[in-house]
């Protein structure tokens, strides 16, 4: 009984510990969010920045990020790129800056429906289209689907070829409340994700920092596990030969997550629709290209963005 008793007092105060070390904050209406606007596309009201407006009439581009991540990790390159045209970025609904989906609807298929009224809503007709990970997924789906609103396409470690073809809630995995349970994880913890995930720490102290940040906010957390559990993977080998525009491939050589020999797979199945697809692969670079400072990499994007036809 004394064993049991101390077990759990130690339990109540970790609780009270990570209950206050591990808090969460507003992100909200904070330095944070400067520069944010916001726009309500249904579900839910999502976060944007639009960069580069004064070019006029040319083929805006659109980015979006990687589940766990935010529109922040395209700073860098969003910086570059709006050099010489517009350039929009948005945290998905349950991420980032965005409300939860008010539907509780993190689908692909909802995802994408994000995109096509974001576009709708801001007057673009055709965009090139970058996405990382899961918004890679999201893109070459919405590029297969809508095919008139892409005018080329770039996939960074994109996801879709996991070979998963149910959600982790069909899977009978992570249940709702897990959101809770991810409030306990130490900031060391979250480091290593990051570390691990850009081949052995090549991300920024500060962006680990804003990593942290947005993931000690609660709704965040509740997004992530909606998206988790209802972000299907697509039948990619009938998707991909579908996409009829120019597309690059990139990827980092020692992407812990997805392995390398996946972007050539991606390279493969588009191409059978007899569309040209340029295949880029970085040395020493993990899955999140776009915060590892890959200079090669911002480089082929830019030249592949301004290149003509």
């Amino acid at each position: 009984m004394r064993l049991l008793g101390a077990c759990l007092t130690l339990l109540v105060l970790f609780a009270l510990y990570g209950g206050y070390a591990y808090r969460d904050h507003a992100l909200r209406d904070t330095e944070f969010s400067d520069g944010i606007s916001y726009l309500d596309v249904g579900p839910a009201e999502i976060a944007f920045r639009a960069e580069g407006l004064d070019h006029g009439d040319i083929t805006p581009v659109i980015l979006v990020h990687a589940m766990f991540f935010h529109m922040g990790m395209w700073d860098d390159w969003a910086a570059e790129l709006a050099h010489s045209r517009p350039v929009y970025r948005f945290d998905v609904p349950g991420h980032g800056l965005s409300s939860l989906a008010a539907d509780g609807d993190y689908s692909l298929q909802s995802t994408m429906h994000t995109l096509q009224a974001f576009m709708d809503q801001q007057g673009i007709d055709k965009a090139i289209l970058v996405g990382a990970s899961m918004g890679g997924a999201t893109l070459f789906n919405f590029a297969a689907e809508h095919p008139h609103r892409v005018e080329k396409l770039v996939l960074v470690n994109s996801g879709g070829l996991e070979g998963h073809d149910k959600s982790d809630a069909e899977n009978g995995g992570l249940p709702d409340g897990a959101y809770w349970v991810l409030r306990y994880l130490p900031d060391w913890s979250l480091n290593q994700f990051v570390d691990w995930l850009t081949a052995d720490n090549r991300a920024s102290d500060a962006f680990k920092s804003d990593f942290i940040r947005v993931f000690r906010n609660i709704d965040t957390r509740r997004g992530i596990i909606g998206r988790m559990q209802d972000f299907k993977s697509p039948h990619t080998e009938s998707v991909l030969p579908q996409i009829p525009v120019p597309t690059l491939v990139m990827w980092g050589e020692k992407n812990p997550q997805l392995p390398v020999a996946q972007a050539e797979r991606f390279k493969t199945l588009i191409e059978r629709s007899g569309n040209p697809v340029t295949l880029r692969i970085y040395p020493g670079a993990g899955h999140l290209l776009p915060v590892e400072g890959v200079e090669a990499a911002l480089q082929d994007l830019i030249a592949f963005v301004e290149r003509e036809g």
